[in-house]
């Protein structure tokens, strides 16, 4: 009988290990990691992880290597988690996910992880780091494969675990995963409240617009007040194709402050618009 396999691409720092060792154990599978393989390699080149990708940019064989052992696991006939940020592409048959996390929570967890390839000693120096990895990654995925790792409609479910449990993120996916074994339609981004900012509220049905990593609200905004009103720790939504982001204010936002009783995590660079 042939077996499932999920698929966890994200941001890095967004907790795809640890995930992903959770739902191997809550849906009896196996798990296959991609990073874990390329740290090993980057701790046996006497590299971080940031050398490591800015040296596979012009060294397309440890790529080649690691994609060989991803095709061969489209026809493996074993329950799979894959921990890779090309396995949606290279596994069609697997349910793709992408787990986002904000930058400053994600340098932390790397931060605190203490790995020996990503030697950082402090939350800044992590942030920086992270960025030019990941424009390092897009960089050689793009000119690869010709595809863009940050495009989320690559993915069948979208989760941001910035302020929410690795348990949480587990169950959610599990939950989402087996509506779409069966055939069952679900909602495909799940986003914290506090990562939501006001812009177009109209409509009825919850929508957002994401824009450099940062999410704005597109539409249905009663439709989110009333789930965050519920207490959930993720808010469900479809995507916009375009949001005018220039209408999310201060005075915007202090009042879906007020309103929801959420406190919006305004990104820096955001602070001192309008």
């Amino acid at each position: 009988m042939k077996g499932f396999k999920i698929a966890l691409a994200g941001d890095l720092g967004s907790g795809k290990s640890t995930v992903g060792k959770l739902l191997s154990e809550m849906l009896g599978a196996e798990t296959y990691s991609t990073g874990t393989i390329q740290r090993k390699i980057a701790t046996e080149m006497g590299m971080t992880t940031l050398q490591l990708n800015q040296y596979m940019e012009t060294h397309p064989e440890i790529d080649n290597k690691i994609d060989d052992g991803l095709r061969a696991l489209e026809h493996e006939e074993k329950n799979l988690i894959i921990d890779s940020r090309m396995a949606w592409h290279f596994v069609p048959s697997s349910f793709s996910v992408y787990m986002l996390a904000d930058a400053r929570i994600s340098a932390e967890r790397i931060l605190n992880a203490g790995r020996e390839s990503e030697p950082f000693k402090t939350v800044e120096e992590a942030v920086r780091s992270i960025a030019e990895r990941r424009k390092s990654e897009m960089l050689r995925y793009s000119s690869l494969y010709g595809v863009n790792i940050k495009d989320l409609e690559n993915y069948d479910y979208v989760i941001d675990t910035s302020y929410v449990s690795p348990q949480t993120v587990a169950e959610h996916i599990a939950d989402r995963f087996r509506k779409f074994a069966a055939g069952e339609a679900f909602a495909r981004y799940d986003i914290c409240p506090a990562r939501l900012l006001p812009c177009e509220e109209s409509g009825e049905r919850a929508l957002v617009y994401e824009e450099e990593g940062v999410f704005y609200i597109a539409g249905g905004g009663g439709q989110i007040a009333g789930q965050i009103a519920e207490g959930r720790p993720l808010v469900s939504c479809g995507r916009a194709a375009a949001c005018d982001t220039a209408k999310c204010t201060p005075a915007k936002i202090a009042e879906w402050e007020r309103r929801t009783g959420v406190r919006v995590a305004v990104p820096a660079r955001l602070q001192n618009n309008g």
